[in-house]
């Protein structure tokens, strides 16, 4: 086990305990770091579109938040992902996404870093945002709708 600031890191947590079990390190460990929730999605009357839009505040290198801690203060609508939240947002989830295998009582990908104790994997095997998007910062507001690469549901 890992241990660090009192918190600890079960052993296989993942297949052990459900979400709702996980403790706050656990859940946070969780992320498999592909940062395909940082995709901007544009919504209309009846359906959501994902877009290759990054956040402005995702390092693309790494698909890491550069402001993690005050991400939902900067960004208007960044969605501070929650036990209490998971439910009504799984619908835009990315189908590899481990919050969402976890709830549904599926197993981690093989490339996910819990799994590998690599955190690149997720970019080397082409799985995570990274060289796939362009920063928000660099698309004008009415050229957004030719960014779309897919349907994610109403």
């Amino acid at each position: 086990m890992k241990k660090t600031e009192n918190k600890v890191l079960r052993d296989k947590f993942w297949e052990k305990y459900t979400l709702d079990q996980m403790n706050s390190m656990e859940w946070e460990a969780l992320c498999d770091g592909c940062g395909k929730c940082c995709l901007l999605k544009l919504e209309n009357e009846s359906q959501i579109y994902l877009t290759n839009i990054a956040c402005a505040q995702i390092d693309l290198q790494n698909c890491r938040c550069q402001n993690y801690k005050k991400r939902t203060e900067l960004v208007k609508n960044c969605m501070s992902l929650t036990k209490e939240n998971l439910k009504i947002n799984l619908k835009w989830l990315p189908y590899t996404c481990s919050y969402k295998l976890v709830s549904d009582k599926q197993s981690l990908p093989p490339w996910h870093h819990l799994i590998t104790k690599d955190r690149n994997t997720v970019h080397e095997l082409g799985f995570s945002i990274k060289n796939n998007c362009i920063h928000e910062t660099k698309v004008q507001k009415k050229n957004m709708r030719s960014h779309v690469i897919a349907e994610i549901g109403n």
